[in-house]
């Protein structure tokens, strides 16, 4: 875990644009790091990187701001009332796609929903704890059912407490840290207000269930029924 040598911020891998620069300097002033590390992560939208501040390990989000899938990440913000009404440039929908990120994670944290703890979100850059674990698709569970039932009794917190979707939930954004499940990569996590926005994303809903209902059996051996899970979840019992 390395620590990138650097003049002020080089550009690196190409995430650095000056806005980036310009956005990590700023937050490195106010000492909500003190030192960037290497990459822990990367994404078509952005990559993720170790940071610290004093003797504690930090994650630190960054979106790209010129090679996003502009098409993917407005489709998440349209549809989401809270931010219906937001258009404009590339920039704009990645600044607002970053900010979508911490409010849904910040949510989550209200109701006791098991997230990496947010500190600060500024343009494009999230600052967050680091989860000293693994991805749910390289850690080999000792208690797989238990483990879901974990999981399944988060998922009826995120649904009908901090009453989000996920929209991307599968085995690559599960952390396990202590046998126990950490979700996230919530910029594409979509608010439910009522039951007509339920009925509009239910389809994210169904394609979340069927991805960690499939990747359990598959890996596992559970025989775990799709129908049955997804009642549990919707029906909060």
């Amino acid at each position: 875990m390395g620590k990138i040598s650097r003049e002020k911020f080089k550009v690196h891998e190409g995430v650095f644009d000056e806005f980036t620069l310009r956005t990590l300097e700023m937050m490195k002033r106010k000492h909500y790091f003190d030192e960037l590390g290497k990459p822990i992560k990367t994404g078509k939208e952005g990559d993720v990187y170790f940071g610290y501040r004093g003797d504690k390990t930090l994650a630190i989000k960054i979106y790209r701001m010129t090679s996003a899938n502009f098409k993917k990440i407005s489709q998440y913000i349209v549809r989401d009332y809270r931010f219906r009404n937001i258009k404009g440039s590339l920039r704009k929908v990645i600044l607002v796609w970053a900010e979508k990120e911490f409010r849904n994670v910040a949510l989550c944290h209200k109701h006791n929903i098991s997230v990496p703890y947010m500190y600060k979100q500024f343009n494009n850059v999230i600052i967050m704890d680091y989860i000293f674990g693994k991805m749910l698709k390289d850690y080999d569970l000792e208690n797989p059912k238990e483990f879901f039932e974990l999981l399944i009794e988060q998922l009826k917190l995120v649904r009908h407490e901090a009453k989000l979707i996920h929209g991307d939930l599968s085995e690559f954004n599960i952390m396990v840290e202590n046998e126990l499940p950490v979700l996230i990569d919530w910029g594409q996590g979509m608010s439910v207000k009522n039951e007509a926005d339920f009925m509009e994303l239910k389809p994210m809903q169904e394609r979340d269930i069927h991805n960690i209902v499939f990747y359990m059996n598959k890996r596992y051996g559970l025989e775990l029924d799709y129908n049955e899970v997804f009642e549990r979840i919707e029906n909060n019992n």
